[in-house]
C-alpha cells in the first residue's frame, strides 16, 4: 500500500512539472511567435498558445535546415562557422591558460616574495576584474601597436588565456595543497630534483584532484567567448546577431538555434565532468598510466583541434593551415609578453609597499626593543653559568 501510495505520489508530481514547464514554455513560444508576426489575436488565449506554438516550431526547423540567405547561401552555413570559430578560440586558449596557470601556481607557491607576490597580485587583480574591461583594455588600450600583433585574433585569445589562467592558477594550487606534503620531503630524500618530484609525484596527484574544475572552466569559456563577438570576432553569437539584424522576422528561432549549438558543446563536457568525478571518488582513475604524459598529449590534441577548426571556419586547405598556425604562434607570444608585463605592473609596486612596510616593523620593533629597559631576573631563577668554555 505504501509503494503504491508513493508511486502515484512521484507520478502527481511528474505530471505537474511537465505541466507547469510544458504551459510556462508554450506561453513563451507563443509569445514569441506573437511578437515577430505582429499578431493582434488575445495571448492568454488556448487556440493562439497552440498555434503560436506550432508555427514557431515549424518556423524553427525551416531555419536551421531549409532556409537561405538572398544569395542561397544556407542559414546552418553561418552557424557552422560561428560554432568553429568558437571551438577555435575555447581550444586554444585553455590549453594556453592551464600552462599558465600551472606556472603561476609554482611562483604563488614560492618562498621568494619577489616571485610570490607578483603571482598573487596578477592573480588577485585578473579574479576581480570584470572579463569585459579586460577585453576592451587590450583591444582599444593597446591599439598603438602593429595591427599584425594586435588584432581581434590575437587580443582575443589573450583576454581568454589571461582571464582563465588566474582562475586555474587557484583550482591548481587547490590540487597541489591537497597533496601531503610528507610526499614532496620523501621525494628530496630520495634525491629527487624539482623537475622530478613535480612530473613523476605531485603532478599525477594533482590531475585527478583538479580535473572535474577544469572542466567546468572550460564549460565557462565556451559561453564567456561570446563576448569576443564586440571586438570583431565572428563567432556563434556574432554570427547569430547578424543574422538577425538581416531577418528580423526568424531573430527568437535564430537564437534558439545558438541556445541549442551551445548546449551541444556543454552538455557532453558536464557528463565527461560527472563521470570523471565518479571514477574519482571510486579511486580507478589514471592506474598504472603516466597521467604528465597524458595531459601534455591532451593539451597538444586540444590544440590542435583548435587549429583545425579556424581553417574549417575559413575553408580548410595547406594556405589556411599555415596561416593560422602563423597567427597562433604570434597569438602566443603577445599573449606571454602581456603577462609577464602585467605581472611586472602590478607586482613591483606590491612588492615595494611589502618591503617597505616589512622595514617599518623592523624599525618599530628595534625602537620599542631600546626603548624598554632591562628587567631583573625573578626571584628564585637559575644563575646563567659563567666561564664555561664552549
Amino acid at each position: 500500500m505504501k509503494k503504491s501510495f508513493a508511486s502515484l505520489r512521484f507520478l502527481a508530481m511528474f505530471l505537474g512539472i511537465i505541466l507547469v514547464f510544458g504551459l510556462g514554455g508554450s506561453l513563451i513560444l507563443a509569445a514569441f511567435d506573437k511578437e515577430e508576426t505582429s499578431s493582434s489575436a488575445p495571448l492568454f488565449d488556448f487556440g493562439t498558445i497552440f498555434h503560436g506554438v506550432i508555427h514557431f516550431i515549424q518556423t524553427l526547423f525551416f531555419v536551421g535546415f531549409a532556409g537561405a540567405n538572398h544569395f542561397g547561401q544556407p542559414y546552418w552555413t553561418f552557424f557552422l562557422q560561428g560554432l568553429a570559430t568558437t571551438i577555435e578560440f575555447c581550444f586554444i586558449s585553455m590549453p594556453l591558460a592551464l600552462l599558465s596557470g600551472f606556472i603561476l601556481a609554482q611562483m604563488s607557491q614560492s618562498r621568494l616574495r619577489v616571485i610570490r607576490l607578483p603571482a598573487r597580485a596578477f592573480v588577485e587583480f585578473i579574479r576581480n576584474t570584470p572579463l569585459l574591461v579586460q577585453m576592451m583594455s587590450i583591444y582599444w588600450g593597446l591599439s598603438f601597436l602593429p595591427q599584425w600583433l594586435v588584432n581581434p585574433f590575437t587580443a582575443g585569445i589573450a583576454t581568454l588565456v589571461i582571464n582563465y589562467a588566474a582562475y586555474e592558477c587557484e583550482n591548481l594550487r587547490a590540487g597541489l595543497a591537497a597533496i601531503d606534503r610528507g610526499q614532496s620531503e620523501a621525494a628530496i630524500t630520495l634525491g629527487l630534483g624539482r623537475w622530478e618530484t613535480l612530473r613523476l609525484i605531485l603532478v599525477p596527484q594533482m590531475i585527478p584532484i583538479s580535473l572535474p574544475t577544469v572542466i567546468n572552466d572550460l564549460i565557462y569559456m565556451f559561453k564567456d567567448s561570446s563576448i569576443l563577438s564586440l571586438i570583431a570576432v565572428v563567432e556563434l553569437t556574432a554570427q547569430t546577431n547578424g543574422l538577425v539584424r538581416h531577418f528580423p522576422a526568424y531573430t527568437w528561432q535564430f537564437f534558439g538555434i545558438a541556445a541549442l549549438l551551445y548546449l551541444a558543446l556543454s552538455l557532453p563536457l558536464g557528463r565527461v565532468a560527472r563521470a570523471l568525478e565518479a571514477r574519482l571518488r571510486g579511486h580507478s582513475f589514471g592506474q598504472g598510466r603516466d597521467l604528465t604524459a597524458l595531459t601534455g598529449q591532451a593539451l597538444g590534441g586540444s590544440l590542435a583541434v583548435g587549429w583545425l577548426a579556424g581553417a574549417l571556419a575559413v575553408g580548410i586547405s595547406l594556405d589556411a593551415l599555415g596561416s593560422l598556425l602563423g597567427k597562433i604562434i604570434v597569438a602566443l607570444l603577445f599573449t606571454l609578453a602581456l603577462l609577464v608585463g602585467l605581472m611586472l605592473l602590478l607586482g613591483i609596486p606590491v612588492y615595494g609597499v611589502a618591503a617597505l612596510l616589512r622595514l617599518l616593523g623592523r624599525a618599530l620593533g628595534r625602537g620599542r626593543g631600546a626603548a624598554r629597559p632591562p628587567q631583573p631576573a625573578p626571584v628564585g631563577a637559575p644563575r646563567p653559568l659563567s666561564g664555561l668554555k664552549s
